[in-house]
């Protein structure tokens, strides 16, 4: 029974999805509008041949026209519900990157040649979003969506539905949009059991030399060398802080993936945490993974390039969900 469940399912989808094929823009038609009543509607409608059955039992001329009167209202409900959908158009656009384990937001901008048009999106499982749209005005929608993983994400089925104007008829649209997200690895807190920099001459050395300038001072950060600690702040009381030299501010980090341990995926998070806080300290810092050599940079299009290599590494070109 459960498979014949399944493969109906599977087939109703496939269906859908042909009556409304993926595509950057989509306009809502009768070929992808479904209308049927609500569970409001259903009570409406019991009420309607109850009405119905006590005005013919009893030939009351009055109760039997309140009756006619509920199935006409919820005719023209029909009516104007399919109506309040039909001609909205729908388009994907570009959406930044994000995190895997966090929401992100997916922008549609929404339009309608008739106006007045009240509807909600969301995809499976998602926060539903309220929009009024007005005639000729596009409207920009952020609909939230979970990334459970990293790599390309693309959103799957994206439920438009309205019980305008009563709530007795709910009319709803199955819309695929072909739009990707990049989905960064989870950073999570991880320390480089070798850490390797690079200086300006191209050759690999120390972190600090006893020549180098002193700079001032930083918070300390796990594995940092016991001959970088400030002790003399440490014994006031200060807490732990890294005496910064000028020789480090142009040395460039280098984030190797054979100096993590853990699994392929605690290693990427791992070097996703260390970009971002070498980012935010304005330092650069290079990739070195299986297969990838990014060059010591900066900047957000550096940062960008890395987080692009850890996102898809291991040809995770393809990890979209399918809601």
């Amino acid at each position: 029974m459960l498979a014949k469940f399944n493969d109906l399912k599977a087939f109703f989808w496939r269906v859908t999805e042909k009556r409304s094929p993926r595509a950057q823009q989509v306009t809502l038609a009768h070929r992808s509008i479904y209308v049927l009543p609500s569970k409001a509607g259903l009570g409406f409608a019991l009420v309607a041949v109850l009405l119905w059955l006590l005005g013919t039992n009893y030939e009351n001329n009055l109760i039997l026209g309140v009756s006619f009167l509920l199935f006409a209202l919820f005719l023209v409900s029909v009516l104007h519900a399919y109506r309040n959908l039909a001609g909205v158009r729908l388009r994907a656009l570009s959406a930044p990157p994000g995190f895997a384990g966090e929401h992100i937001e997916l922008p549609v901008e929404l339009s309608s040649a008739s106006g007045g048009v009240h509807l909600q999106l969301q995809y499976l499982d998602a926060v539903a979003l309220r929009c009024d749209l007005d005639k000729h005005r596009p409207h920009t929608l952020k609909i939230p969506l979970f990334a459970e993983r990293r790599g390309w994400l693309t959103p799957g089925r994206l439920l438009v539905k309205s019980y305008y104007p009563l709530g007795i008829t709910r009319v709803w649209s199955w819309v695929f949009l072909n739009t990707q997200v990049l989905i960064y690895p989870q950073p999570k807190a991880a320390v480089l059991q070798q850490p390797a920099y690079k200086g300006d001459s191209g050759e690999s050395g120390d972190r600090v030399r006893a020549d180098d300038d002193f700079m001032g001072f930083s918070r300390y950060q796990a594995g940092a060398p016991l001959s970088q600690i400030a002790w003399k702040l440490y014994a006031r009381g200060a807490g732990l802080q890294l005496k910064e030299f000028g020789a480090e501010q142009r040395q460039g980090v280098w984030l190797d993936f054979a100096a993590l341990s853990g699994t392929v995926e605690e290693r990427l998070s791992g070097l996703c945490y260390l970009a971002l806080h070498w980012q935010t300290k304005g330092r650069d810092f290079g990739l070195r993974m299986p297969g990838v050599l990014i060059e010591p940079g900066s900047g957000d299009s550096h940062l960008h390039e890395v987080l692009k290599a850890l996102a898809l590494f291991e040809g995770g070109v393809d990890r979209g969900q399918d809601r």
